[in-house]
């Protein structure tokens, strides 16, 4: 009794030009008519597939240059799993190619969900910036509009006030950082904020007096200017100057700061 066996039966080959060749096709298991195609570059039509966090099968895919896409946002719908990568810098003053990518950025957690990144300082030398190596500093024009509010009043009489004014109008806020008072004689400089109401009512913020050694009653804030912001019927700043001396004399006064568009 004859039983079946396993076979396999030769593949010819076919002579072109001086070439014999073996032609093949690569096709779909289940569905032959689907077979890989070649285009005009000769190049082979192949579409990359991987599954996603869901193990759903997905098409990669890429930008125009031909590189794989890379989504770094996070997204609760469409990409529960980022790409990332990490940061790497490339060596200063070196030709710029894929060996020089080797040095990597280092950070810290900073406050609340923030990261910092480590940085130095240096100069175009890579030289630490020192008291032999200072950083170069250049200062400009302030952010808004500088003011140097200036007013002089005569003959003021002994034991009796002049007042300088400014408004600040609404929408804008002036740092009133310094004034300036002098006068030939003994005075006294009371710096006044109003709150911006149709009929004011004032708070105190600052008083200086000068003496014979000291001739200017100035009051400076330094860095932390005093703020004050505009309303709809305009906020003053007053300083009120009374002649102490024993005789009727000049008194000037000026208000330095910074006054912006923006209420800050």
């Amino acid at each position: 009794m004859s039983n079946d066996y396993n076979s396999g039966l030769p593949v010819r080959t076919e002579a072109d030009g001086t070439d014999e060749r073996l032609h093949a096709k690569l096709v779909d298991y289940d569905d032959p008519s689907l077979g890989m195609q070649i285009d005009s570059d000769k190049n082979a039509h192949v579409e990359m597939h991987g599954n996603d966090e869901a193990n759903v099968d997905r098409v990669i895919a890429t930008n125009e240059k031909g590189n794989i896409a890379l989504d770094g946002d996070y997204d609760v719908a469409n990409n529960t799993n980022p790409s990332s990568a990490g940061l790497i810098a490339h060596d200063r003053d070196a030709t710029h190619d894929r060996t020089k990518l080797n040095q990597r950025v280092t950070a810290t957690p900073g406050e609340g969900d923030t990261v910092n990144l480590d940085v130095s300082l240096h100069d175009e030398n890579g030289q630490n910036y020192d008291a032999n190596n200072p950083l170069p500093v250049t200062f400009e024009e302030s952010e808004g509009d500088e003011k140097h509010e200036f007013t002089e009043t005569e003959d003021v009489i002994k034991n009796t006030s002049t007042v300088h004014s400014y408004s600040v109008a609404d929408g804008r806020t002036l740092i009133l950082y310094r004034t300036l008072c002098s006068g030939s004689g003994k005075i006294k400089a009371l710096l006044e904020i109003g709150d911006g109401a149709a009929s004011e009512a004032f708070t105190t913020k600052a008083v200086t007096f000068n003496s014979t050694s000291s001739p200017q009653a100035d009051i400076d804030f330094g860095r932390v200017g005093l703020k004050v912001v505009g309303t709809a019927d305009t906020t003053t700043l007053r300083i009120t100057l009374t002649n102490r001396d024993n005789q009727p004399q000049d008194i000037h006064s000026t208000f330095v700061g910074v006054e912006k568009n923006t209420v800050i």
